[in-house]
């Protein structure tokens, strides 16, 4: 049975094109190194008495240098920039990051590693994100090439936090900042070398013109494909600030505690959020593939009313003494909430956006990444030291939630 299982899986995976094949491993190494660097930096450097504030900060100026790259790195990637020299890059600058990091001890080197992390991220994301679609080939759909890429994100980055979580134990927590370095190096010399690079500008055109439903329109020429994705955008800017509360407030939140619910210990903190990320690495692939073929609205609406149901619940805890538990009950209908999000908005970015402009299209929602980035974690910061609760902020993000689901019914 379990090499029938087996066989399977193995069939599954090699129906990929080999070029796809290489992308997602990259993408799994990448998310295996940043596991631990996004969930456990807030951790580290609260313990070296950083204010939430200041932790906060840091992801400002990360946002700030993701803003800057990303959209120069979509300008590059429609005039036709090899996405493969991006993310190599992207993997330098990383390890420039990981080495400040590993050794801030103070405020500036922690402002200026976050910087340099922001930037690598602000090249990779949108870099990695047209790779997909370029190695798909007309074997596979897009989305599911999406699909099974965001699972390999999940998975990479449970096993980063895990590994981060471990070291935790060990009183090594910056040990997350050496794996990062060891799967960059890893990336750059043995993966990316092998992803094919379209260096030739007509073979690059003849090849993404072919794409499956593609009808080139005069609204294409005209910009409208920027109206047409703005429900999308204005969704997409709400749900990265949930992912970054997620790693910036909520380690935070459980380190301060709630009203009623006590403050948790370090390593503690790394295991529950260990636990959240296992669901997503878990829940990831079944439920990007299920909901494939789903209309947008189905899947933005579900997505919004999953998130509504897990803040309700981190509201919830702040008002018992073992209030963890309740929060390890909301990264459920969370976690469902991203699994269903992750590829379809990438998904839909692709096929909403005409190829030409694709690059451009890619790196504004990822640039929703860094401008949830440079705002949220501040003001979030400065609320959570304020009134030493996070119960106010996932309020508001309960009230935003609410008034974003009739939007969803304008996603085509």
């Amino acid at each position: 049975m379990n090499l029938v299982s087996t066989s399977r899986i193995s069939n599954y995976w090699e129906k990929f094109p080999l070029a796809l094949r290489i992308i997602i491993k990259a993408r799994l190494w990448t998310a295996i190194g940043a596991g631990g660097v996004l969930y456990l930096s807030p951790i580290i450097f609260n313990s070296l008495n950083f204010s939430a504030e200041q932790i906060g900060s840091g992801f400002t100026a990360a946002a700030l240098a993701g803003i800057s790259t990303r959209s120069l790195t979509g300008y590059l990637l429609d005039k036709k920039y090899s996405y493969k020299n991006a993310i190599n890059l992207s993997c330098l600058i990383a390890i420039i990051s990981d080495f400040i990091l590993f050794y801030s001890q103070s405020y500036l080197p922690y402002l200026v590693g976050q910087f340099f992390l922001g930037a690598a991220a602000g090249i990779y994301w949108p870099s990695v994100e047209l790779a997909i679609p370029l190695n798909c080939n007309y074997k596979i759909n897009s989305s599911e090439g999406y699909a099974i890429a965001r699972s390999a994100d999940a998975v990479g980055v449970t096993v980063g936090a895990l590994l981060g979580t471990i070291g935790t134990y060990f009183q090594f927590s910056k040990i997350i900042y050496i794996i990062d370095i060891i799967c960059m190096l890893y990336i750059y010399i043995f993966l990316t070398s092998r992803i094919q690079s379209f260096k030739n500008k007509e073979y690059f055109n003849k090849i993404i013109n072919k794409e499956k439903n593609y009808h080139p329109k005069k609204s294409d020429r005209d910009f409208d494909w920027l109206i047409r994705l703005s429900p999308l955008l204005l969704i997409t800017i709400y749900i990265t600030s949930v992912m970054t509360l997620l790693q910036s407030l909520l380690p935070l939140d459980l380190a301060y505690g709630g009203i009623i619910r006590p403050p948790i210990i370090e390593s503690r903190v790394a295991t529950l959020l260990s636990i959240k990320l296992i669901l997503l690495a878990i829940l990831q692939w079944p439920l990007g593939y299920l909901i494939r073929h789903k209309t947008s609205y189905f899947k933005f609406r579900l997505c919004l009313m999953s998130l509504l149901i897990g803040f309700l619940l981190l509201v919830l805890s702040n008002f018992l003494i073992n209030g963890y538990l309740i929060i390890i009950i909301a990264f459920i209908p969370i976690t469902i909430a991203l699994c269903i999000f992750l590829p379809s908005a990438s998904d839909a970015i692709v096929k909403s956006s005409p190829t030409k402009y694709r690059g451009s299209a890619l790196a504004l929602y990822s640039q929703c990444f860094g401008i949830s980035a440079l705002s949220i974690p501040l003001i979030a910061g400065k609320l959570l030291d304020s009134y030493n609760t996070a119960i106010q902020i996932w309020l508001i993000m309960c009230l935003l939630c609410i008034l974003l689901i009739p939007i969803s019914k304008k996603i085509k």
